[in-house]
């Protein structure tokens, strides 16, 4: 990506393996994901997430406003982007799909542990026991494990073109 002052910008990938190889590194580049819902007000929230498949898997409190409409709407969307100064540079994900509690137990134990890995920031405020820490705010016992499961993922780069964007399937 070219930012101000740096001479070129990374040439658009082309055809659908490169896209695909594209999306992939985004994803594995950024760090935070929005999702927008909505049922009465669109509302957009940012979340750290992880990506394993077939979804992105983040935390939130069951009562936020983002977890209560998905919840309740059955909908969601979210986006991946990377920040730009330049518009021929912006690329990014743009995805429709549903948001799930993960309740599986094995299911939960490899996105957390994938989320650790990540973000290993996040372990002291997702601990079993909030005694063990007194220098961090403890939300282990007010957060769960969600997955956004994206239906269409559609990767925009505008050196492919203003405006364009092709789906991807990231399997």
């Amino acid at each position: 990506m070219r930012l101000s002052g740096s001479s070129k910008a990374p040439a658009a990938p082309v055809g659908p393996d490169a896209r695909r190889d594209a999306a992939m590194a985004l994803i594995r580049a950024q760090l935070t994901m929005v999702l927008a819902t909505g049922t009465e007000a669109p509302w957009a929230a940012p979340v750290y997430y992880v990506y394993a498949a077939p979804g992105f898997y983040f935390f939130s409190s069951p009562q936020s406003r983002h977890i209560e409409q998905a919840l309740h709407s059955g909908s969601a969307a979210a986006t991946i982007f990377a920040d730009s100064r330049q518009w021929e540079d912006i690329q990014g994900l743009q995805m429709s799909g549903t948001i799930e509690a993960v309740i599986r137990r094995m299911d939960q134990i490899s996105a957390i542990g994938r989320f650790l890995v990540k973000f290993p920031f996040a372990r002291p405020f997702l601990q079993a026991d909030p005694a063990a820490s007194d220098t961090q705010p403890y939300v282990g016992d007010r957060v769960r494990i969600y997955a956004f499961l994206p239906q269409a993922i559609y990767y925009v780069n505008n050196r492919l073109g203003f405006g364009q964007r092709t789906l991807v399937d990231l399997k």
